[in-house]
Formats: C-alpha cells, sequence, structure tokens
C-alpha cells in the first residue's frame, strides 16, 4: 500500500513518532534507520505534520481518526518528497504538481524553458486520454491481479481519485464481486484494458487512472 488511507480494524499502535520529518521521504528515511520498522504513516493534522512507524504491514495498519493520514510500505517505489499543506495534507505527489506549475507561472521569465517540458507532457497526457479505457466492461485475457482493494469507496470516480494517490496503480476496476455483494474498487498496475474479463456474478467497470 502507498499514499493510501489505512483500512485495518486492528489494535496495531506505532513504535516511534518523529516530527521532525517534513516530508513522506523524509519519514521513511526514519523508517530505514529502524530495523523493525515496515510502514508509517504521514500527514498533516491540525497544522501538525505527524510521522508514525509501525512494524507491521502497511495493511495491517489501523484506520487513522483523520482523513489526512496515509500510509506507505518501506517498500514502496515511489514515495513523494512534498511537504503537506492545507490544501495538499497528505503531502502526496499530485498535489506537488500543482503547486509547483502554480510557481511556476508566477516566476520571471527566466524560467520558461523549463516549463516548456510541462506542456509537452501535457500535450502527451492528452493523447493518453484519449486512448484511455474508461468506464468500459474489463475485456483483457491476462493474468493480471489486483495490487490493492481500499475500502469505503463509494463510486468509480473516487477509485479513481484513489488510484492517483497510488504510485503503482495504473488503472482501476469497481463494481460487485457477486451479484448481490457490495461495491469493491480494486487497484490495478496494468493498463484497464489489460485487466482480465469478469467472471459469472461479476459486475465491474474498468478504467484507466486518467480518466477522471
Amino acid at each position: 500500500m502507498c499514499g493510501v488511507a489505512p483500512t485495518a480494524t486492528g489494535s496495531q499502535t506505532p513504535i516511534s513518532t518523529f516530527t521532525n520529518a517534513k516530508t513522506a521521504q523524509e519519514c521513511l528515511s526514519d523508517c530505514n534507520s529502524n530495523a523493525s520498522c515496515q510502514s508509517f504513516i504521514f500527514g498533516m493534522v491540525d497544522s501538525t505534520i505527524k510521522c508514525e512507524l509501525f512494524s507491521v504491514p502497511a495493511a495491517q495498519v489501523p484506520t487513522q481518526s483523520s482523513a489526512n493520514l496515509v500510509v506507505y510500505d518501506k517498500a514502496c517505489s515511489s514515495i513523494p518528497a512534498v511537504q503537506p499543506t492545507t490544501a495538499n495534507p497528505q503531502g502526496l505527489a499530485n498535489g506537488a504538481a500543482q503547486n509547483q506549475n502554480g510557481g511556476q507561472t508566477s516566476q520571471s521569465g527566466g524560467q520558461t524553458s523549463s516549463s516548456q517540458p510541462t506542456q509537452g507532457q501535457q500535450g502527451a497526457n492528452q493523447k493518453q486520454n484519449k486512448r484511455a479505457t474508461c468506464g468500459a466492461a474489463p475485456s483483457g485475457s491476462g493474468t493480471a491481479q489486483p495490487i490493492d482493494t481500499p475500502a469505503n469507496i463509494a463510486s468509480l470516480d473516487a477509485c479513481i481519485a484513489a488510484c492517483k494517490a497510488n504510485a503503482s496503480c495504473k488503472s482501476v476496476e469497481f463494481g460487485k464481486l457477486t451479484a448481490n455483494g457490495p461495491d469493491v474498487c480494486r487497484f490495478f498496475d496494468v493498463p484497464a484494458a489489460q485487466v482480465p474479463k469478469a467472471t459469472d456474478g461479476q459486475s465491474f467497470q474498468v478504467s484507466d487512472v486518467g480518466c477522471a
């Protein structure tokens, strides 16, 4: 689990709490310095940045009292170096991109050339969105498996939004595992076109992360 809200129901407590970590990457450094640390939560609550280490995987970290806190496994491949703000209390990378673009807009022409790759990237993203699979029935023939199933997701749009906070998530599947079962949100690390077809009794929609 990488940059999503913790959802476990256990009674695990932090093995250590730090106030010097200003970004999730700095919190990871604290985790790496502790041989018992397997995961950590990070975010800003009441204007205070929290970094708490746990001796269990992120999937076993209990639900927190604040939605501003997200959990990371120690092995997550992409952990943002973004300081939380009121608008982005979790310090997620997508919030940093918005702030950075805003900063470039307000700065002098000396950095005009540095904004050009961003424009090129936007064009690439637009092309990617045109090819994206959005809200279709899964049709892949492979054996891709979900990398995460976050709880308390009530819609496809909310599922996509949660996917964007996970660096490994490329597409989502939202719907029912059984005809009368609850809706579930599942993350995949492959494009939506490669998510396997639903089996009998299942009802799913798949979307690439760029759809919403």
